[in-house]
């Protein structure tokens, strides 16, 4: 019934492996309880895990009310395959997995330094290092204190200077809802500290922000930038890539850093960081030279292809050599053997998405799976047919229209022409702190989420948080943000609460967050909290509807605020693609509702049916939906010459994008404006005499951002992050094995524990991201580097991606 550090290190390994699980669907985890009849309460509950954002299904072994195991769920594929037919097919024969996070969970619940009460801040000094002074108070005190700061902006009509962040997978609906009936535009998630560069790479080119890897099926994969099968976003991408080289498939990465998946590539190629498009570019032309292009897709399905072609014509492969380090024949012949093997897919995550110029380069690599027809086909980058739960519209008063009309504090869609609705974090950290923008927010409330360590540029956080009148943190720990807080509410973990995932697989699949155990110290889950603020406020919708009270289903007042949610899950799912209630999901066997639907391939030659047409509206060749208000709504097809509809692809032109002249209208957040072409253009920051060295980080399966170092089995995995430096780079500066070392840049200095290594470019240092607290707990305080610090609080100008891996340091010893 307990797993010790040493079982769970014996059952992991001490690589970023997954973890096998249960091996047939017919024969798991109830032997046991059935032949020893045991005398105690013993139960397997079926969930989600969110020890990261990837959401793998879970089954949770619960034995008198408490967690003793955790085990990956064989009915969610979400831990298996991201595939239909390859789920169905092999899932039972192979069984399914979660990685060393998902195991290490029941630790992060049992955290005996989670806070239990509410925290009340004494002294009113605030910063790195400052002691807050912190004291318990009464649930009533700290809800009377909130209550009465979020009235006094409302009736002031200044709801819009209410700052508002989250995670961006647990529980965002009921906090937008929220914010849009109190009345701020001011809701930002998680999103643009990940991956809305790539979002915005493939938006501009193929309309989708997030197509998806089809490696299993696929004989050669081309990874920039990215590391899954270690920095896992899903549980199911080391299996299907491992599969795919199984079946003969060739993996190269392309990384300054040899990941954990370039060091399972049959080739790895370092690069200088940021200068991936120009790769990519010298890539294409190359494609081009030798006609290996896929002519009939590009025919039909593209448009701007003679001017790509005329742009890439003088990057040659020996151009780019100067500016990525690459040798030119190492270019030619994996741009060949990328274009003649089919089916081919090439993708790009954060890794080139973090630097200034992240969005054009992710824009040229997603233009080479255009050159060879590799969208929406077995083996390449696939549209997801993600649909799930619905959320569905409030309707605010006329007080919350008045303050909603007011502009985004980040004036988001002024500045990033392609900027993502997560909001830009450094964008608003960095007026907070230099006292710009439309107007001076007033307050801030913070869930689950520590942007003292995961936002670049400390210092500048630092004082944006100072200059806010009142700061609310809901978090399990005294989080480095938490500590600059006036009132910290203790969290739950999501062990204790609902969720809803339509997962992020190419068919539609949902699965059900629940709570296995009850919140330990009996606080409020966090939608129960979010409830009773809008309770007290007394938030109504236009129609005088009670939103926090009434049902979203019946329509009655439901006291209890549990229930309340429950009925608005259910709202959720009956108004969405699974047409159940929350009680039904949970019945499903896994409880996950899986769609018999499946994967489909080329969904851009849908026909769209005559019924569906009835009320649309028709810009040019574009066709839309139409809101109530009889305004466009949806993009939802592509009119063809013949007068059939087609789906397309969701861009301007209804078709793949390698040139848009509507482009050179916009202007991006540092005002120039947007090449129509994906033009390579060196990133803004590049080393010179005083700061010689590329400063990158990367993340790996052994923790979560920097969230999980206080979880004694993964600190036992990875207990600290070394800097990663070249071997004969070390030895030109004198820095040997082991030793202390000052990481400078002009923003700050840190101090790290040098690892030598041949596997990174000799011109870049590196980290694993998360490291350095000073906050959270014991065991995560004084253990490795935070490297945010050593950068400025700076956005890409496209898309709002903050700059996580754009730096400069020089390197000495301590």
């Amino acid at each position: 019934m307990k797993l010790t550090r040493k079982e769970f290190l014996k059952l992991v390994g001490t690589t970023a492996g997954v973890i096998s699980g249960v091996n047939r669907l017919n024969k798991f985890a109830y032997a046991t309880t059935k032949k020893s009849k045991p005398k105690f309460k013993e139960e397997w509950i079926f969930s989600c895990c969110n020890m990261c954002g990837g959401q793998s299904g879970i089954m949770v072994r619960v034995v008198d009310g408490k967690v003793v195991k955790i085990e990956p769920n064989p009915y969610n594929p979400n831990n298996f395959s991201n595939i239909s037919t390859d789920f169905f097919a092999n899932i039972e024969k192979e069984g399914t997995c979660i990685c060393p996070k998902g195991n290490a969970g029941i630790l992060t619940l049992y955290d005996p330094e989670r806070i239990k009460n509410p925290l009340k801040r004494t002294n009113p000094k605030k910063g790195i290092a400052v002691n807050p002074g912190f004291v318990e108070i009464s649930w009533e005190e700290a809800y009377s204190e909130i209550v009465r700061r979020l009235k006094q902006l409302r009736d002031n009509g200044e709801a819009h200077k209410l700052l508002w962040f989250s995670e961006d997978h647990s529980f965002t609906h009921i906090q937008d809802d929220f914010c849009k009936l109190f009345g701020t535009p001011n809701y930002s998630i998680h999103s643009n500290l990940c991956d809305t560069a790539r979002k915005a790479s493939f938006k501009m080119v193929m309309g989708d922000e997030r197509p998806l890897m089809d490696s299993f099926q696929s004989k050669y994969i081309l990874l920039f930038g990215w590391n899954p099968l270690s920095a896992t976003k899903w549980s199911y991408l080391p299996r299907i890539i491992t599969r795919a080289i199984e079946n003969g498939a060739k993996l190269v990465v392309v990384d300054p850093y040899l990941s954990y998946t370039a060091n399972k590539a049959q080739e790895w190629i370092p690069i200088r960081p940021g200068t991936d498009g120009a790769m990519a570019l010298a890539m294409g032309n190359v494609i081009i030279r030798e006609r290996l292009y896929d002519e009939t897709f590009i025919k039909e399905w593209t448009v701007g292809f003679e001017e790509y072609a005329e742009y890439v014509k003088d990057k040659t492969p020996e151009w780019q050599e100067k500016i990525t380090s690459v040798p030119a024949k190492t270019v030619e012949r994996i741009a060949i053997e990328f274009a003649t093997t089919k089916p081919q897919v090439v993708d790009v995550w954060s890794g080139p998405g973090h630097h200034s110029n992240g969005v054009q380069g992710g824009r040229a690599i997603a233009l080479l799976a255009a050159l060879v027809g590799g969208y929406d086909r077995p083996g390449t980058l696939l549209i997801p047919d993600r649909k799930g739960n619905k959320h569905i519209e409030v309707h605010p008063d006329e007080t919350a229209k008045k303050n909603l009309k007011e502009k985004r504090f980040d004036e988001l869609k002024d500045l990033y022409p392609f900027g993502h609705n997560s909001g830009v974090y450094c964008e608003i950290f960095s007026r907070l702190a230099e006292g710009r923008g439309p107007y001076k927010p007033k307050m801030a409330v913070i869930i689950f989420q520590n942007p003292m360590m995961s936002v670049p540029g400390t210092k500048t956080v630092e004082k944006a948080l100072q200059n806010l009148e009142f700061v609310v943190v809901n978090d399990i720990f005294l989080s480095e943000t938490a500590l600059m807080a006036d009132i910290v509410i203790p969290g739950t973990t999501y062990l204790e609460r609902y969720d809803l995932n339509t997962h992020w697989v190419t068919w539609p699949v949902l699965g059900l967050r629940q709570p296995v155990v009850k919140p330990l110290f009996g606080q409020p889950t966090e939608y129960e909290f979010v409830c009773e603020l809008g309770r007290r406020l007394g938030l109504k919708e236009e129609d005088g509807n009670a939103f926090f009270w009434e049902g979203r289903i019946s329509g009655e007042r439901i006291e209890d605020k549990t229930k309340w949610y429950e009925e608005y899950l259910s709202k959720e799912l009956k108004e969405g693609e699974p047409k159940i209630t929350l009680e039904e999901l949970k019945k499903l066997p896994g409880a996950v509702w899986v769609s018999k639907k499946g994967t489909r391939y080329e969904k851009y030659k849908d026909i769209i049916p005559q019924e569906k047409l009835a009320d649309t509206i028709i810009e040019g060749n574009i066709v839309y939906s139409k809101k109530k208000d009889g305004t466009k709504d949806k993009q939802i097809g592509m009119l063809k010459e013949d007068g059939t509809v087609v789906r397309g692809f969701f861009t301007s032109s209804g078709k793949v994008e390698f040139y848009n002249s509507d482009l050179v209208k916009m202007k991006d957040a540092w005002g120039k404006p947007v090449n129509p072409l994906p033009v390579y253009e060196p990133r803004r920051w590049q080393p010179d005499k005083e700061y010689p060295f590329y400063l990158i980080n990367w993340k790996e399966a052994s923790h979560t951002h920097t969230r999980t170092q206080n979880n004694a089995y993964l600190i036992e995995l990875k207990g600290e992050n070394p800097l990663m430096i070249n071997t004969e780079t070390a030895k030109k500066l004198g820095i040997k094995d082991g030793d202390l070392v000052w990481v400078e840049s002009p923003y700050g200095k840190v101090k790290a524990k040098v690892k030598l290594t041949e596997g990174i470019h000799p011109e870049v240092v590196g980290l694993q991201h998360g490291f350095g607290h000073w906050g959270l707990g014991k065991t995560a305080q004084d253990r490795g580097t935070s490297d945010a610090i050593l950068r400025p609080c700076l956005a890409e100008p496209l898309s709002g991606q903050a700059l996580h891996k754009e730096c400069c340091v020089k390197i000495y010893r301590a």
